[in-house]
């Protein structure tokens, strides 16, 4: 039987997860939009204050290290 995609309720379990985790954890959160002037379609907190002093970078790998979410926080 053909693979065929013609509505999310018949995407196979595996690949609704992986868009599930893209557009809702990646492409909505973290991915900046051009359009937006750089922010997301559902924005994030931003600090107050810029961070000062040394920091560190935390990368989240999303769709099995596919693409990756980084935040800067103080070390």
């Amino acid at each position: 039987m053909p693979f065929m995609l013609s509505g999310p309720q018949e995407y196979p379990p595996h690949l609704d997860h992986l868009l599930r985790e893209f557009i809702e954890e990646y492409y909505h959160v973290a991915r900046p939009h051009q359009g937006l002037d750089g922010d997301t379609p559902i924005p994030q907190p931003r600090a107050d204050a810029p961070i000062t002093g040394p920091t560190k970078l935390i990368s989240t790998p999303i769709l099995g290290g596919l693409h990756h979410r980084y935040q800067r926080v103080t070390a």
